[in-house]
């Protein structure tokens, strides 16, 4: 008893001395370098020219519900003109597919590959009835309480307005960047982007374009590091995004009077396949893009984080059970399910002939639509169920390198704008979907991420009621590009 006592001693010392040396390992946070001289924007106008921006209603509707209101996309694109008039001047100016804008600067080295920066014209609608619940009207730009405030404050006339910003001020200093420079802002975002972003990027292809050095898109933003448990400001930098898939359920009834139901209607019959899909979550993991972020976050965390971090071989599944519990953190680890959309029945006495529902997947890389709709029908295991993919759908796209020169460009840039020991810079995967889909197959430093700070309940805002964004973020947002555009000459 004795020696098994002694052996168990010995092998939890040893343990310990493991958990402790991997700890170790880990590099804790650098003290913040010198910062950069500061940069000087006309920050009333800046905040002016982007609070007009968001009064053009640029909704896009979902496809055969509304015409596109061309004049809103109109008036906004000549409101841009005049509040930039040495972009529109000095850099190519071209509207593509009747809507999308493409600016071109060129570089003073055009052996090297082009930087594309990227943003959306285009907003959802605001729900019919909830106009009341805003404190300010939604398409109003106003500027009040330290925020403008509008749809598209956020998503994503924020990235538009804030490039065009910093691209204005870059002019007046006399700045050319050594690679050509593609602004590339697309009209129909919110509904796929198949018309805007799309046909930008196969217009550039088709013109010669093989490659670029750096694609930067919406995404990511700057967050409060105690949603991650770390101190200070998280600069998330999205290097892929989750694909989408939209299936639709459908099963057959026979109808007739409700006096005289079978066991279970084509409604019942449904909810039962709707319990065994939702019953049957995909698999998580840690690893990809989210391991990369919490390898990055470690080095910032208490010490008993820490340790777990670094230690996932034994600590994974404590890591990832916590995870699981926030559905913003488990949307990281798994294709998410969520049945968004269900009929059935037209009177209340009358059998349904049919009964529909609609499952919407959000697709982690290593997944496919294939794969979710095979998952989804050995699940179902029902022939009487029809399935079918339903509107906009589109693969994960690919994972860029964190360890490239466009992402370094980037990281050097948030320090120099936040703050080395204020932020840590950390890969990350976007739930949701960009433009950036489209271009991920033309450069390995394809990125989603908007330079600014956002509220606490800043993505709850977005797509949703009293989307706003802070004076101070919107500022920021702009010396950081003017940051960004310059340390790309540092891209070989």
């Amino acid at each position: 008893m004795k020696r098994f006592l002694l052996a168990v001693v010995v092998l939890v010392a040893a343990l310990a001395a493991v958990l402790v040396y991997n700890t170790s390992r880990a590099p804790v946070s650098v003290a913040e370098a010198s910062r950069p001289a500061a940069i000087t924007i006309d920050s009333a106008g800046a905040i002016a020219r982007f609070a007009k921006a968001l009064t053009f209603p640029t909704i896009s509707w979902d496809p055969g519900t509304h015409p596109v209101d061309s004049a809103a996309f109109r008036g906004m694109q000549a409101h841009l003109a005049e509040s930039f008039p040495l972009v529109h001047k000095t850099l190519k100016h071209e509207v593509i597919n009747h809507l999308s804008l493409l600016y071109t600067w060129p570089g003073s080295n055009p052996a090297l590959a082009p930087v594309v920066l990227m943003g959306h014209q285009d907003v959802v609608p605001v729900i019919p009835g909830t106009e009341g619940l805003w404190q300010q009207p939604p398409f109003s730009g106003a500027i009040a309480g330290g925020f403008v405030w509008g749809r598209g404050s956020l998503d994503d006339k924020l990235t538009v307005l804030a490039t065009l910003e910093a691209i204005e001020t870059l002019l007046r200093q006399g700045y050319q960047p050594k690679h050509t420079v593609y602004l590339a802002f697309g009209h129909d975002e919110e509904i796929g982007g198949q018309e805007g972003a799309r046909v930008l990027r196969d217009t550039l292809v088709a013109r010669g374009l093989k490659t670029a050095a750096l694609v930067l898109d919406e995404g990511g933003a700057i967050a409060e590091g105690t949603m991650l448990g770390v101190p200070g400001r998280i600069a998330l930098i999205g290097v892929s995004e989750k694909g989408s898939l939209s299936l639709e359920l459908t099963i057959k009834g026979k109808g007739g009077h409700s006096s005289t139901p079978p066991a279970h209607t084509a409604i019942g019959q449904l909810a039962k396949v709707i319990e065994k899909i939702e019953a049957s979550p995909f698999p998580a993991t840690l690893d990809g893009p989210t391991r990369w972020m919490l390898d990055a976050l470690s080095p910032s965390m208490p010490y008993s984080r820490r340790l777990a971090m670094s230690n996932l071989w034994l600590f994974g599944p404590v890591v990832e059970k916590a995870m699981l519990a926030k559905p913003p953190s488990a949307a990281m680890l798994r294709t998410t399910t969520a049945f968004t959309m269900v009929s059935g029945g037209v009177k209340t006495n009358v059998l349904p002939i049919d009964a529909k529902a609609v499952v919407n997947f959000r697709i982690r890389p290593g997944e496919t639509m294939q794969s979710v709709t095979e998952r989804v029908r050995r699940i179902v295991n029902d022939t009487a169920v029809a399935i079918r993919d339903l509107g906009f759908h589109s693969d994960p796209s690919p994972v860029s390198d964190p360890k490239g020169a466009g992402f370094a460009a980037l990281a050097k840039s948030v320090r120099e704008e936040f703050g080395a020991n204020a932020v840590t810079v950390t890969p990350y995967l976007v739930i949701g979907g960009t433009d950036a889909r489209y271009w991920s197959g033309l450069s390995s430093q394809t990125f989603r991420f908007m330079g600014a700070p956002i509220e606490a309940d800043g993505l709850e805002r977005v797509h949703g009621t009293n989307e706003r964004a802070p004076l101070a973020s919107y500022v920021s947002s702009v010396r950081y590009l003017v940051r960004l555009v310059r340390n790309t000459d540092d891209i070989p």
